[in-house]
C-alpha cells in the first residue's frame, strides 16, 4: 500500500504576545508566593477550551473566590495566564527569567493543563517529607474525590521554575475523554461539564490556600539534573 499526504501545515513568524499575572497579596509575607497557573493559547485545529481554557477558568475563579470570600493567605496567592505554551513554551521560559531574582520567595507552583474533568488528586515534586504533607492536606479535598497524591508533579509551564527547586504540584483530572478532544477541532465547550470545572476549582482554591496560609512551606526539591553532554 501507498499513501501520499500533501499537508498545510507552516510555521508562521513571530508575533509579540504576554502573559498575565494576578495577586492576591498575602496578609504576613507578601513577598512568598504560592503559584498557581494554566496557559492561554490553544492548539490552532479548536478553540481550546478543554486545553486550556477549563485550566485558565479555574485559575481566574480561585482568584475570584478568594477575593469574594475575604480568605487573604499569609503569603500571596498568585494566578499567572501563560502564553505560547503551545510553541516552545516562551511565556513560561519568560516568566522564569523576568522573575528569577524572586524565585526563591516561590513556595510553591500549582498547573492546570489537563482538561475540565473531575479532579482525582495531585502529582507532585516535592523534597524529602513534602508528600506526607501533601497526604495531610489532600485529606481536605477527600469530599471531591481527589485526595490521591502521585509522585513527580508539575506542568510544561512551571517546569522552568524546578532549576530553583520550586516544589511543582499538577493537579490530576479524569483523562478519559482528553485525548478525544485534545489538539483537535472538537476541542470546543461543549466538551467541558460545569459541575466537574467548579469541583476542579474547588481542588485549585482550597490547595492554593492551604498552601499560602500554613505556617511550614513545602520542603524544596533538588534542581534537575543538567542534562547529559552532547556525544562529539
Amino acid at each position: 500500500m501507498r499513501l501520499s499526504l500533501r499537508l498545510g501545515c507552516r510555521t508562521l513568524p513571530d508575533v509579540e504576545s504576554a502573559n498575565v499575572v494576578a495577586d492576591l497579596e498575602g496578609r504576613e509575607a507578601p513577598d512568598e508566593v504560592v503559584l498557581i497557573g494554566a496557559h492561554l493559547d490553544s492548539w490552532d485545529l479548536g478553540t481550546g477550551a478543554v486545553d486550556d481554557g477549563a485550566g485558565v477558568a479555574m485559575v481566574m475563579e480561585t482568584l475570584r473566590l478568594l477575593k469574594a470570600l475575604d480568605l487573604r493567605p499569609r503569603r500571596t496567592v498568585r494566578g499567572v495566564l501563560y502564553m505560547n505554551e503551545e510553541n516552545g513554551l516562551r511565556g513560561a521560559k519568560a516568566y522564569a527569567q523576568a522573575h528569577a531574582a524572586e524565585l526563591h520567595r516561590h513556595v510553591a507552583a500549582l498547573e492546570t493543563d489537563s482538561g475540565g474533568g473531575r479532579p482525582t488528586g495531585l502529582s507532585a515534586t516535592v523534597g524529602p517529607g513534602g508528600l506526607e504533607l501533601l497526604q495531610d492536606l489532600a485529606g481536605l479535598l477527600r469530599p471531591l474525590g481527589a485526595d490521591a497524591v502521585a509522585v513527580g508533579g508539575g506542568g510544561a509551564d512551571i517546569e522552568p521554575l524546578h532549576a530553583a527547586s520550586i516544589p511543582l504540584l499538577g493537579l490530576r483530572l479524569d483523562s478519559t475523554q482528553y485525548f478525544d478532544w485534545h489538539h483537535s477541532p472538537a476541542d470546543t465547550l461543549d466538551k467541558v461539564d460545569p459541575r466537574e470545572l467548579a469541583l476542579g476549582t474547588a481542588a485549585v482554591a482550597i490547595v492554593a490556600y492551604v498552601l499560602a496560609d500554613m505556617p511550614d512551606t513545602l520542603p524544596r526539591p533538588a534542581p534537575p539534573s543538567p542534562a547529559a553532554s552532547p556525544r562529539p
